[in-house]
């Protein structure tokens, strides 16, 4: 009963002392600070000063500030809130004093980034009263830095941190034995540098070495060149993505016995030679992804016993026969031969062969996978007797393949898969034969989702087994990405929708072939009756159509040429196009030796308009119509457009030459130039690019003889 009484006492007196504090605590300055209970954090910006923070903050961040000097009286305001993490970014600081971190003994974390104005020898200094035994992590992150003082860690001496960072400089060379005084680092990160240069030695201790986006030509050297024993013997992680690397070779990773993850991405290399990476005896994981150069895998390039993870994604590469391919070279039986050990490996992205024998040869030595992954390979196919060679298969990736149809044997025996991913491919029926029943059983995750379903009697079995069975708890992406696909009319109908009955799909009878066929012959007879008796006038024409051809031949039917009329041309344009007409349209139809009428200088004085324009018109073998905006308000333009459309009935479509000067607004597109243009072709005038063009083609169309005169003049 006294422990109870106790424990009640300390219970309200704690709530009590956590409420006064609460009450007294200092408030977060909001205008200038976002503050955090739940991360412990303040982040503080357009301030010339670090101000006073709640108790609960124990991570500072300052951005965008104006604290070009700072010292320890810099964080008297937060020296009673015991700050572990402190990140400064943007505050234009020029210098950091000595004694700048003296008080801040948890400090764990720091970060300084874009800060381009720091002095880095400043920097160093105020390392001197760093407490070095806590810090973890340092950041030196966009600061403009293109080198660094030999000495600039030398207070860190037997000192260890979890991660080094100097991503986003300008750092062309990097010399690791300014980091000799460490006893450990785990993570060391140049990311995103202008290296050309790396020297390893002083790198001794650390495990995971970043050298993203530099400008390496080669990897680095990391051996001693004394002794030849390894400069980094802890290292287990290399990343070397996004180089310039071009040639990997049997000596390119000498000295990193104990090297277990590589990464090589988005890098220059064409070839992959033998036994590159058969020195790294530690090996488990490596990663070549995105490098379109590469065009020939030698037949021991993947030569590494210990290899238990490969990569091999979007580098488009193809693994098809070399007769049909010439440009990319490998040898499929020797491909994986030597990395037996492979127990995941993702080919996403490259095109793989359709040739079941070839398709063996690559995989068959394959005996440990867990994890196949083939998305997007542009396989058609699945061969037969590849997929039972691999006893311990857990996860096989089809996705986004091209695969229709399968032989039953491929998924037979497959006793250890449980996640099975076929969507996006073409997939149309499901049935009986497509999976083993044992195998649907077994399985924890299948996606067929995004396929061609269709949705007929054939689909029957799979959606009367989808009811049957608990397989849809399995289904990803179900029911909402199972459409049919086939017949047109249910196209999008969900295929959770699709109920067919046992009478809809009743076996099929020879004597509904027989009724079929009768009442088709019937509805045929019936059809050509119909339009015999409906269409006797077409067929009137036809026949007519036929002996004026004959005759036509014969000479019988005069047909007209550019020789019969008086002019070659009859322009008709808005006279607010004049200018154009003048200048441009006349010049080159009479530079081609062309005669063309326009009614400003070629009609007859003293007469109506109305008959110039018919008179005119008859005497001449084309009518040329300058189409634009100003020409469909013109009520005349108009006019002379309804007197010409008799020349185009009796004369066929190329009697007539529309030119579209200018594109015609919807607002002014009358019915007649809709019909007219819809009916006729037209050129349209463009200048500059493709002016010449227009001109040839014009003039060609101009003197383009008529075809035959319309069935219906003749």
């Amino acid at each position: 009963m006294e422990f109870l009484k106790l424990y009640f006492f300390c219970f309200i007196w704690y709530n009590y002392i956590q409420v006064r504090t609460e009450k007294s605590d200092v408030p977060c300055l909001k205008k200038f600070c976002s503050c955090s209970r739940k991360h412990s954090r303040a982040r503080c910006n357009r301030l010339m000063y670090i101000p006073r923070v709640p108790s609960y903050v124990v991570i500072l961040e300052m951005e965008n500030n104006f604290l070009s000097h700072i010292s320890m009286g810099t964080f008297r305001n937060v020296s009673n809130n015991n700050l572990t993490g402190l990140t400064f970014i943007n505050n234009s600081i020029e210098v950091l004093t000595v004694d700048a971190f003296k008080e801040m003994n948890n400090l764990r974390h720091l970060k300084i980034s874009h800060e381009f104005f720091l002095n880095v020898s400043s920097l160093k200094m105020s390392f001197k009263n760093l407490n070095k035994v806590r810090m973890q992590t340092m950041y030196f992150i966009n600061n403009g830095w293109t080198m660094l003082p030999l000495d600039f860690f030398s207070d860190f001496r037997n000192h260890t941190l979890v991660k080094l960072s100097l991503d986003d400089n300008i750092l062309r060379n990097f010399n690791g034995s300014q980091l000799l005084e460490f006893s450990e680092i785990h993570t060391l990160s140049v990311e995103r540098n202008e290296l050309v240069i790396f020297n390893a030695s002083g790198l001794h201790t650390v495990h995971h070495l970043v050298l993203i986006s530099n400008n390496l030509f080669e990897i680095p050297n990391f051996c001693s060149n004394e002794t030849g024993q390894s400069l980094v013997p802890k290292l287990s992680q290399l990343n070397l993505k996004d180089n310039a690397i071009r040639k990997l070779g049997s000596s390119s990773f000498k000295c990193l016995e104990n090297l277990r993850e590589l990464i090589l991405d988005e890098n220059r290399v064409l070839v992959l030679k033998n036994d590159t990476f058969s020195r790294l005896t530690n090996l488990k994981t490596l990663l070549i992804n995105r490098m379109p150069h590469l065009s020939t895998i030698e037949p021991t390039a993947f030569r590494c016993p210990s290899l238990e993870v490969l990569k091999f994604v979007q580098n488009e590469f193809y693994f098809v026969s070399s007769t049909k391919n010439k440009t990319f070279s490998f040898d499929p039986s020797n491909l994986f031969k030597h990395a037996r050990s492979l127990k995941k490996v993702d080919l996403t992205r490259n095109h793989m062969t359709n040739n079941p024998g070839l398709f063996q040869k690559i995989f068959y030595p394959l005996t440990n996978l867990t994890e196949l992954n083939l998305q997007a390979t542009y396989i058609r196919m699945l061969p037969e007797r590849v997929f039972q060679r691999m006893p311990f298969l857990k996860t096989l990736h089809l996705k986004g393949n091209r695969i229709t149809t399968w032989n039953q044997k491929v998924f037979e025996n497959l006793t250890s898969l449980r996640n099975l991913y076929m969507d996006g491919n073409h997939i149309r029926v499901i049935n009986e034969s497509s999976f083993p029943i044992k195998l649907l059983r077994s399985l924890e995750a299948f996606d067929i989702s995004f396929n061609k379903f269709w949705c007929t009697c054939a689909q029957k079995w799979f959606v009367d087994y989808l009811r049957s069975s608990n397989i849809s708890k399995i289904l990803k992406n179900w029911p909402q990405f199972y459409m049919c696909d086939y017949p047109d009319y249910k196209r999008g109908v969900l295929l959770i929708k699709y109920k067919p009955t046992d009478a809809e799909c009743a076996t099929w009878s020879p004597i509904f072939t027989v009724i079929i066929v009768i009442v088709v012959s019937i509805f045929l007879v019936i059809v050509v009756l119909f339009l015999m008796f409906n269409c006797q006038a077409n067929i009137r024409n036809l026949i007519y159509l036929f002996r004026v051809i004959k005759r036509k031949r014969k000479g019988y039917i005069r047909i007209n040429t550019s020789e019969s009329f008086e002019y070659d041309a009859f322009v008709i344009y808005c006279d607010s196009d004049r200018q154009w007409v003048h200048l441009e349209l006349l010049k080159h139809l009479e530079g081609m030796d062309l005669k063309v009428c326009i009614h400003h200088r070629d009609f007859d004085v003293g007469e109506h308009i109305i008959d110039n324009i018919t008179k005119y018109v008859g005497k001449s073998w084309k009518v040329v119509i300058v189409m634009s905006n100003n020409f469909t308000k013109s009520e005349w333009c108009q006019w002379e457009l309804d007197l010409v459309q008799e020349r185009r009935r009796r004369h066929g479509k190329d009697a007539l030459v529309l030119i579209m000067y200018s594109q015609i607004d919807s607002s002014h597109m009358t019915n007649s130039i809709r019909s007219l243009l819809d009916t006729t072709p037209h050129l349209r005038y463009q200048k500059g690019l493709g002016e010449d063009l227009f001109w040839s083609a014009f003039t060609n169309a101009v003197r383009k003889p008529f075809e035959d005169p319309p069935t219906a003049i003749l």
